[in-house]
């Protein structure tokens, strides 16, 4: 009876990573939070290495194969689709309950931190389950709220409105905003004041749109003020080249080129950017050689398909990196936009490459030269000999011969050409969309003055003729994201946001325009979530 106490039987397991042993000072909550940046680099690849979801099926491009996946038919989109339940367990396993554990933990006692740390850690976790609500909002509507570890089974979820979950994003990011350190040029990738103010802005004009509730719209502005201004860090746009000078390019072109996204290098324009790193053990979105930043594979054409009028096959190289032909930017971007002004920097050759070269020296007659093309008497786009003569080899412009967006560009990841990678950080925030974001803010609160102004700093760097106030619209601002923030954009939840995607979609992608409909704004909740929470009843989105 004297022996001992009954917490002498309380399991401690030293001998393996477990809160009650790990988390109890910074080395700890520092591995932890280690883990939660690495899920969320994990979102590049949530389509694995085919398929850009936050594009594809929008108006900004279409799936480069002759099937009906990848969006081309809506129909297809029902609660066992393949990506809602990727992005759902991403969002509540890999995302939420991190930043649960984390936030927990820092108000046990045995936490050994000081007040700096203990603010640091519980703003970048904040952040990162804003993030995680701010994408499942925008994908699936309301969805329920988590603001705990879970920490035996549970089976009675409810769907919160999404006005609620917006409502608990806003919370989560003001006291983020608060906590957070002001940027530090030496940490690159780490969450800082500024990503915490950016993101409220948008969802300040979401909560904006879904309540009719104005005065959202100016903490929208005095958010992204706070970033613009100076007040969370110096930012800027860079209007002048950096990095790299030995390179031909323009500085717009140098924000997305190799080891020139953070601001270690110079680039005092990013606000967030995902890291990449060849050759390092961490430095991609998996253990194995292809695990490099995968844009280049699917958004680039498959150039190495293309033959010379020899027969002669061109090869993937540091030029032109080993694209899939799989993300196909539509008419809309690949022409329309620009119609507006021919010499937007955006849309320079440093940015957009339209015209190809034969690159294989297995072809001495062609090697180096210009891809000729014509059309046929069919009307097909074929391969022109030097002398114009037309060949009988036919481009295919769904997926092997259309504009290259040379954000993609750059070193190959672990030096592999074939891989279609690249250790090029992804960028998620960047100033130019804080001024974008400002600017609809604006808008929607019936000042287009203001909002011509922000457009017009951003159009002032690329060159390109300013606008007037008559012409700002919510068109005009997705036609000005369009030319600013392609591929970096996930362009679908952009469109859920403010309400167009189906509006949009049926006015530039005719692939996708005969099947989307009105329910298709939101997904599906997934099927597995339904039937597991048994204690309660998770309504589905109508019409699925």
């Amino acid at each position: 009876m004297g022996s001992c106490k009954d917490s002498f039987l309380d399991e401690l397991p030293l001998d393996r990573f477990s809160p009650e042993v790990l988390l109890v000072d910074s080395a700890g909550f520092e591995t932890t939070q280690a883990a939660l940046y690495y899920a969320a680099r994990q979102e590049v690849t949530l389509g694995g290495v085919n398929f850009d979801y936050m594009n594809l099926g929008t108006d900004i491009c279409d799936w480069g194969r002759p099937d009906s996946r990848g969006f081309k038919d809506y129909t297809l989109l029902n609660s066992e689709y393949d990506p809602v339940n990727t992005y759902w367990n991403w969002g509540y396993k890999d995302m939420i309950r991190q930043t649960n554990l984390i936030l927990d933990n820092l108000e046990d006692p045995r936490a050994r931190l000081s007040a700096t740390a203990k603010a640091a850690f519980s703003g970048q976790a904040k952040f990162f389950r804003a993030y995680a609500y701010n994408v499942l909002v925008n994908l699936y509507g309301g969805v329920p709220i988590v603001d705990h570890q879970i920490t035996e089974p549970k089976f009675d979820f409810q769907r919160a409105t999404k006005v609620e979950v917006l409502q608990f994003i806003r919370k989560d990011l003001e006291e983020a905003g608060s906590e957070l350190p002001v940027t530090a040029n030496e940490s690159n990738g780490r969450i800082y004041k500024a990503a915490a103010y950016h993101l409220l802005a948008e969802v300040y004009i979401s909560l904006g749109i879904e309540t009719g509730d104005a005065s959202f719209y100016d903490q929208a502005i005095a958010a992204a003020s706070k970033v613009i201004n100076g007040e969370v860090g110096d930012y800027k746009l860079m209007t002048a080249r950096f990095g790299d000078l030995t390179r031909e390019g323009d500085v717009f072109s140098d924000l997305f080129w190799t080891n020139q996204q953070n601001r270690s290098s110079g680039n005092l324009e990013v606000i967030w950017a995902l890291q990449f790193e060849s050759f390092t053990i961490g430095g991609g979105t998996g253990t194995g050689a292809g695990s490099g930043n995968i844009l280049a594979r699917l958004w680039g054409m498959e150039y190495d398909k293309i033959k010379t009028p020899n027969g002669v096959s061109n090869i993937s190289s540091s030029e032109m990196l080993r694209g899939i032909g799989v993300m196909i930017p539509l008419n809309y971007f690949k022409y329309d936009i620009w119609n507006l002004d021919a010499n937007d920097m955006r849309n320079s050759k440093y940015n957009i490459r339209r015209e190809f070269y034969y690159d294989n020296p297995a072809d001495p007659e062609y090697y180096g030269k210009k891809i000729l093309t014509g059309r046929d008497a069919k009307g097909k786009l074929v391969v022109a000999k030097a002398d114009g003569t037309l060949t009988s080899q036919v481009l295919d412009t769904t997926r092997g011969y259309y504009p290259w967006i040379r954000k993609i560009d750059g070193i190959a990841f672990n030096n592999d050409v074939t891989l279609g990678q690249t250790p090029n950080e992804v960028i998620k925030m960047r100033l130019a969309e804080t001024y974008l974001l400002r600017a609809e803010a604006y808008f929607r609160k019936g000042n287009p003055g203001d909002a011509k102004t922000d457009i017009n700093t951003v159009r002032s760097r690329a060159h390109a003729t300013p606008i007037t106030a008559d012409q700002v619209s919510i068109d005009f601002i997705l036609d000005e994201r369009a030319r600013e923030l392609v591929i970096e954009e996930p362009r679908r939840r952009t469109l859920v946001r403010m309400g167009v995607l189906y509006d949009r979609v049926r006015k530039y992608n005719p692939s996708s325009a005969g099947t989307i409909r009105p329910i298709n704004l939101l997904w599906p909740i997934p099927q597995s979530v339904i039937n597991s929470n048994t204690g309660a009843v998770i309504a589905q989105n109508p019409g699925y």
